[in-house]
This record gives structure tokens, C-alpha cells and sequence, in this order.
């Protein structure tokens, strides 16, 4: 049993996306009535409809693919200007590049660029505005954790590398150990100790909770789940560290599940999705894209062939769906003897083998268009784990536990782990992100392979740098977080304990 995470809606993205075709519309209005004046622009819009709509509908998958709806980005001043300003930009020239370039749909060179600058502000201040909106508890909510002394550090550390997911933190109701020692009002980690269980009703109903943590290997006990119904009915979230993992760090942490855990993941997967949606998606979008890309394939072909000795094309034995092998098609990007005397192995950051053209088809993904064969031959999926090296699957399978687990599922091209975590050369990279598959292979969807395709577009242009590299950004990113730790949560209850 467990209380997982139900894919809830976030009224912090509803309203950051209706505020954002509030101001798209009413942008694109305003620079139509200052070019054109009141009635001018009215006939301007109705004679336009088709392209202005299309640009709307543009401006707002730019700004998905783009990232403006994660946390971090609206909580961090420092991202929100310039990627506001990047993904701005970026809709302009597609809008310019489909209805000027393709389409001849002359809708105002001026209004479109007005239309622009005043998106971008708009846009921007309104993220101000809502950063100093959450900065007073807007949007917040209200939890106690419900949990062993064991296991209260991994809950506060996951909340503490989340400070702008909206938890506010009152305090914590004890399970055994020397927790129940503890008096009232003491503190444990820095989070005040309300209790006992047995009063988890009424602490519930004086500080206004909304989520219940529970960190507790008691939960099967009935004493303990006699206490948790009664607030499941009344509205309150129960969520356990698993469920908490995957709304904020959106991965499946692999040292708390079991089979069990996994069987009961695999009866919530949609099975029309895996059967019939997801493998008609696949072809019709291979096909697409093989023949639009397939200038782009046949000029890297030639740079390939011009610039370095050796076949055009590299093919290599992957492990693919239910553990069958199958030959995996890329454009070569290393030298033709690389792994001559090597044998197999992964490939590292400058890495020497790399070839100067190869290491541009490989920023911009150019040399995986031949994956789009295997997906037309069923062999691979557009969205999925990427598969792995048949030398390599046994010493990842002794080393991580439930690595085959990936196996049941299709590989993809791209997938949840390549837009959530960089390129990776060690054991422990390949565990965090299988703790990624793990959440996509459970939340498997047409819409979530929608956002990891939007994404990949992002992870394209922006780049993921390697693991190292990454991992020091994170940590930098986070430091202000854990020095403010859960302080607002503590002041909070302390007010409410007055």
C-alpha cells in the first residue's frame, strides 16, 4: 500500500497560464490600436484571425517547451528576465519563419514586433507579481509530517531542496522512538514537535492543513489508518515520501519501493495509451519528421563523409523492449576505430574520440535523425528510457536495483531522464536517472510525452551539461534554499501556537 502522487493540477500553473493568454491577446489588441486606432483595428483583427490565433497558440507552446510554468523559474529573479526575453524572441522568428516565409500571411511587421515587446513585459512584470504574491503565502500549503525520528531528515531535506513548491511546514506529529519523548513545542531538525498521533485530528483542524506527510514504516498498522481516514474524507492529502518525491523532484526514489510498490504502478498505467495512442503517435510523427528533417540528415552526411574516415552512418547493438536486442542507427560522431582497443565504453565530456563535426551534430541532436528509422520499424519509441548497451545492462542490473524494470517499456529517443538530468558517465548518475524512468514508465501519458517532446526542444537549444559540471550548479542553486531551510514554516507555527 501506499499514498502516491495523483498527477494534481497546480493552480499556480492555471493561473500563470491564464494571466499569460490574457497578456498575448491583449498585447497583440493594444498594438493593434495604437497602429491602427480603435475601429481600425477591430477590421484588422477579424481580417487576420486565422494568424493571429496561430500566434497565440505559438507564443504559448514556446513558453511550455520553454519552461516559464516550472517553479524555478518564477521564484528565481535571475532566470525569469532572460528567459522570458529568450522564449519571446524565439516565437517571433517561428511566427515570422511560418506565416511570412511559408504561408505569405502579411499580419504587420509592426504590430507583430509591438506585439512582442509588449508580451515580453507583460509577461515578466506579471511574474513579478506573482513572486511577491507567493512571498505573502499565496498559492501556499499548509502541512504536518506525520513520521519516525528516522526518517524526518529525508522528508525535510527533499522539502528544503523545494522551497518554491508552496509547502509550508507547521510542525510534526510523532511515531515511537525517542521522538515520543519529546514534550510539546520541543523542537526536532528544527521543526516543532506538536504531539502524539492519536491528536492528529485536531492539529489538522487548528492550523488549516491541507497535506499530511507520512514518513512512517507504522502506516499499514489499522490503529494508525483509522486516524488517517477520517482526514482523507474531510479533504486532507495523504502523501507518503514516495508520492512527495514525485510532485517535487518528479522521481520514483528507488530505496523505497518494492515490487509490490511497482505492481501496483503498473495497474495505474493507461493501457490504451501504451497499445494503440503512443504507437500511432510514433509512426505518424516518424515519418513527419524523417521527411522534414531529411535535408537537414543528408547535409551532416556529407560533412560526415568529407570530414573523417569510415562508414556515414554508426550502428550499434541495443537492448530494447522486454530484453530483445536490436540495431540502434546514428550518425557516426567519433572516429571509426574508437573503441578499437577501448571495448565498450561511455562516452565523457571532450571526450577525444569525438570528431569537430560530430561534436556539433551532437549538440544540436543532429546525429540521432536515424533513430527515426527505428522508431518507424517499431523498434524504439519517440518518448521513452534510452537504451542501454547490452555489455552494459548486467553491471548496471547488479549495481541498481529494479534496472530491468525499464526493459517493460519501449526505449525512446528522448525521454523523462534526458530532459530532467544531464548526460551522465558513472553508476550513480544511471541511478538517478533511472529513478526518472521509473516515474515516467508509472505517469506514462500522451500528454506527458507531449511535454517531454516540448521539452527536448528546450533541452536542445539550452544544452544539459555534463554530470559534474551539473551537479555544482545544482548545488549553488540550492545553498540559499537549505540556509533558509524551513524557518518560514517554524515562525508560522509559532504564531498560530501563540
Amino acid at each position: 500500500m501506499y499514498f502516491g502522487y495523483r498527477n494534481r493540477i497546480s493552480i499556480r500553473r492555471i493561473v500563470l497560464l491564464t494571466c499569460d493568454i490574457l497578456v498575448i491577446c491583449g498585447s497583440i489588441l493594444l498594438s493593434a490600436i495604437l497602429r491602427l486606432g480603435p475601429l481600425g483595428s477591430l477590421a484588422y483583427i477579424s481580417q487576420n484571425i486565422i494568424p493571429l490565433t496561430g500566434s497565440c497558440i505559438i507564443f504559448g507552446l514556446v513558453f511550455f517547451a520553454g519552461g516559464m510554468y516550472d517553479r524555478h523559474v518564477v521564484t528565481r529573479k535571475s532566470e525569469t528576465f532572460r528567459l522570458t526575453l529568450v522564449v519571446t524572441t524565439i516565437s517571433l522568428a517561428i511566427i515570422i519563419l511560418i506565416f511570412y516565409a511559408r504561408f505569405q500571411w502579411h499580419i504587420g511587421r509592426g504590430i507583430l514586433l509591438l506585439s512582442g515587446v509588449f508580451i515580453f513585459a507583460g509577461c515578466w512584470m506579471m511574474r513579478r507579481l506573482f513572486r511577491l504574491a507567493l512571498g505573502y503565502g499565496l498559492f501556499s500549503r499548509n502541512c504536518l509530517l506525520l513520521a519516525e525520528e528516522a526518517q524526518v531528515e529525508k522528508v525535510l531535506e527533499l522539502l528544503r531542496d523545494s522551497p518554491d513548491a508552496g509547502y509550508t511546514l507547521f510542525g510534526m506529529v510523532t511515531m515511537g522512538g525517542a521522538s515520543e519523548d519529546l514534550p510539546p513545542a520541543s523542537l526536532m531538525h528544527g521543526i516543532p514537535v506538536l504531539g502524539p498521533v492519536s491528536n492528529l485530528k485536531e492539529y489538522a483542524e487548528a492550523y488549516d492543513v491541507d497535506t499530511v506527510i507520512v514518513a512512517t514504516s507504522r502506516v499499514h498498522e489499522p490503529a494508525i489508518l483509522r486516524i488517517l481516514r477520517p482526514l482523507r474524507y474531510s479533504g486532507v492529502a495523504i502523501m507518503d515520501y514516495i508520492g512527495l518525491s514525485e510532485e517535487l523532484a518528479q522521481r520514483i526514489p528507488i530505496d523505497y519501493i518494492d515490487d509490490e510498490w511497482l505492481m501496483n504502478a503498473a495497474m495505474n498505467s493507461s493501457r490504451i495509451h501504451i497499445r494503440q495512442v503512443k504507437k500511432i503517435m510514433d509512426f505518424t510523427v516518424a515519418l513527419v519528421g524523417f521527411m522534414l528533417l531529411s535535408p537537414v540528415l543528408l547535409s551532416a552526411m556529407l560533412l560526415v563523409k568529407l570530414t573523417s574516415r569510415g562508414p556515414v552512418f554508426y550502428r550499434q547493438i541495443r537492448v530494447g523492449l522486454d530484453g530483445v536486442n536490436y540495431t540502434l542507427m546514428k550518425l557516426r560522431t567519433m572516429r571509426h576505430d574508437a573503441e578499437q582497443h577501448s571495448g565498450a565504453v561511455w562516452a565523457t565530456s571532450n571526450d577525444m574520440r569525438i570528431t569537430r563535426v560530430g561534436r556539433f551534430l551532437r549538440k544540436w541532436r543532429i546525429d540521432e535523425i536515424p533513430q527515426l528509422i527505428n522508431v518507424l520499424r517499431g523498434e524504439m519509441s519517440l518518448v521513452g528510457p534510452r537504451p542501454e548497451r547490452p555489455e552494459f545492462i548486467e553491471t548496471l542490473e547488479s549495481a541498481i536495483p529494479f534496472f530491468k524494470e525499464r526493459l517493460l517499456v519501449p526505449p525512446g529517443i528522448t525521454g523523462w531522464a534526458q530532459v530532467r538530468h544531464p548526460y551522465t558517465t558513472t553508476i550513480e548518475g544511471v541511478r538517478m536517472k533511472l529513478q526518472y524512468d521509473l516515474f515516467y514508465i508509472k505517469n506514462m501519458s500522451f500528454f506527458l510525452d507531449l511535454v517531454i517532446l516540448l521539452r527536448t526542444f528546450k533541452t536542445i537549444l539550452v544544452g544539459l551539461r555534463y554530470s559534474d559540471e551539473f551537479q555544482q550548479e545544482v548545488e549553488n542553486n540550492q545553498m540559499e534554499a537549505r540556509i533558509l531551510s524551513t524557518h518560514q514554516g517554524t515562525d508560522e507555527s509559532s504564531k498560530r501556537m501563540a
